[in-house]
């Protein structure tokens, strides 16, 4: 049977296909002593960017009857 991932595990899913799609790496914008601190500049943009992404989503940009919305869309394996 397949196994049920927990949130944690989804969520570092969703951090390495995004770590990939700017070209960083996770300390690009997490505190390595305290990943969920958001007192790194670069994390509080890259909220805001996953909140831009998601309303994008939301509003159509699904994957389902055209391109889907993600930060490589933009970033295009950059970080600018």
């Amino acid at each position: 049977p397949a196994k049920i991932k927990t949130e944690e595990e989804l969520m570092r899913e969703s951090m390495v296909v995004i770590s990939r799609q700017l070209g960083i790496n996770c300390t690009t914008c997490h505190n390595p002593e305290n990943f969920k601190s958001d007192a790194k500049m670069e994390f509080k943009v890259a909220k805001e960017h996953m909140k831009i992404t998601q309303g994008l989503i939301d509003a159509g940009m699904d994957g389902r009857r055209g391109p889907k919305a993600t930060c490589y869309m933009c970033h295009r394996g950059q970080l600018k």
